[in-house]
């Protein structure tokens, strides 16, 4: 059977002028360049939604409307972009209407900000709801940072037996105090996908591509790949849209 892979950066803020990330058309596609320039076929553009505080058909306009400035200036040497949201965890956010919407495009996926606090049974609860009840593929941003939140080991044991995906920072596989733990879930399969979040040319740009070459010397390509499959897999990529094709 016939397995295709990517380089899949999964929580991007390249969207101009839509949130905190970009500010320009120009900057966008300058951090797509350097992206595209450390091997990135993919690039999920995850803009920030905060639902307790912004009309959803509001922001879907929005969004909406940042694309149509950023996408006639793509080219073929630049990353493919699907278009999802970063989606603030809110009360009642379960029940909230058209959540669908705001799925990484094309598929269920969800990526999800938690509190950060330390959760509860509530959070959890939410997030089984979201799972089980309403059928969504959650992916929870930048796991490493709540990580550190949460003090409940039974707590922590009930959000490795979701059924839901945890994504990994680039930033914090190169940080030498975080890198550690971040390396241990990767192998042990407990983290599942990588995201840039980058928002800018500074000190928020892109750097999938440094955390992936760390990954390769601690851990083997093989982690690597079993990274960028389950990707493309989600993403539902088909091998005209990949530069990369995988045989086992």
């Amino acid at each position: 059977m016939r397995v295709t892979s990517a380089i899949i950066d999964f929580h991007s803020h390249i969207l101009p002028q839509l949130d905190d990330g970009s500010n320009s058309v120009a900057t966008s596609l300058e951090m797509m360049r350097r992206a595209a320039q450390d091997g990135t076929n993919v690039m999920v553009a995850t803009p920030h939604y905060y639902g307790a505080r912004q009309p959803l058909a509001e922001f879907l306009e929005k969004r909406h409307h940042a694309w149509q400035r950023l996408s006639p200036h793509l080219t073929p040497d630049l990353p493919q972009v699907r278009i999802g949201a970063e989606v603030a965890f809110h009360s009642g956010i379960e029940e909230q209407e058209c959540l669908e919407k705001l799925c990484i495009q094309g598929t269920d996926l969800l990526l999800l900000e938690m509190p950060f606090s330390a959760w509860t049974s509530y959070e959890l609860d939410v997030l089984s709801a979201l799972a089980l009840d309403r059928g969504l593929r959650i992916i929870l941003a930048h796991f490493e940072r709540f990580y550190a939140l949460q003090h409940d080991p039974e707590l922590l044991t009930r959000i490795w037996e979701l059924p839901i995906l945890l994504q990994i920072n680039a930033g914090a596989l190169l940080s030498f105090r975080r890198r550690g733990l971040c390396l241990r879930w990767l192998a042990q399969g407990q983290a599942h996908l990588l995201g840039s979040d980058c928002h800018n040319l500074r000190e928020r740009a892109p750097n999938l591509g440094q955390a992936r070459r760390g990954i390769c010397r601690k851990l083997g390509e093989p982690v690597l790949q079993r990274i960028d499959r389950l990707g493309a897999e989600l993403l539902r990529l088909t091998g005209n849209d990949l530069l990369c094709e995988v045989h086992p």
